[in-house]
Order: C-alpha cells, then structure tokens, then sequence
C-alpha cells in the first residue's frame, strides 16, 4: 500500500512538473545546441589556399559560358520589343512524354538546334545537341533535346 502511494505522489509531481514547464518532455531527455555564429566567417579573399610542393605551376582563367538556341515569338511581341522570360523559355519533356502527341493541339513543329560554347584563355570549346519544339496552344514551347555531340576543342591560332 505505501508503495502505490509512493508511486501515485511520483506521477502526480511529473504530471505537476510538466503542467508548469510544457517545454520539457519527461520522455525525453535530450538537450539542443545553438551553433556559434562567428566561427568560421572568413572573408572569401582571406582563405587559406594550399598548394602542395609537388603541384605544377598554375593559371587562373576566367570560363565564358554560353549557350544559345532559336525559339519562335508573336511577331507582335517582337516588333513591340514586350518579350518575356515565358515566351522564349524551354520546357524540357525528359523521359516519358506526359502527351498523346497525335492529340495535342500546337501551332508550330521545329527542328532547332542547341549550340554550348566555353571560352578560356586562347581556347573555345564547342558541343551542340538537337532538338524537336512544339508550341503548345497553351502558350507553352516544349522541347525534346537529343544527346549532346562531343567536346570539339580548338585553339583561336589553329581557327585562322
């Protein structure tokens, strides 16, 4: 009997203990860390950089980045100079088409062709990839690409 008791004034001051602290868990004992703020707000230019004894002498160049592609637009559009990032961005149907292509309705079906060129130092690298677009009704140009061609990597001098 004195150990119901016992236990019955145990339950009772957890029960009192969570009703004045809710945010403590009684099942749980588990303690949550804030992380330091400043501990590793080094300026970019400031980073230590290392380079190992055995490394070849290097250069830093800069990578343009370019790719480009032809789209159709409104001609009104075009001659109001009104263009919008909707009108000449690409959806890219990959995989398994969502359409029955024999039942959607689309203005125009284009071959176009995809051309990706990195230029660094003296060097232009080139690749390109085609592609089938189809202006939806919707207003949506939808797009399957093939693969990308390979890397064709020439130096300006040998271009002349």
């Amino acid at each position: 009997m004195i150990h119901l008791v016992k236990v019955f004034l145990f339950c009772v001051l957890i029960m009192i203990i969570n009703t004045f602290l809710p945010g403590i868990d009684s099942s749980k004992r588990s303690v949550a860390y804030a992380q330091h703020q400043d501990v590793f707000n080094l300026d970019k230019d400031e980073l230590p950089q290392k380079v190992k004894p055995d490394a070849p002498e290097s250069e830093w160049i800069t990578v343009e980045d370019r790719i480009s592609y032809t789209v159709c637009v409104e001609k009104e559009k075009y001659e109001a100079k009104e263009i919008s990032m909707e009108d000449i961005e690409l959806w890219e149907i990959v995989d398994k088409s969502p359409f029955e292509w024999h039942q959607v309705d689309y203005y125009i079906e284009k071959h176009i062709v995809e051309n990706h060129t990195r230029t660094f130092g003296k060097q232009s690298c080139k690749r390109s990839r085609k592609g089938t677009l189809f202006w939806l009704k919707s207003g949506k140009k939808c797009i399957f690409w093939s693969k990308w061609s390979g890397w064709d990597c020439r130096s300006d001098e040998g271009i002349k």
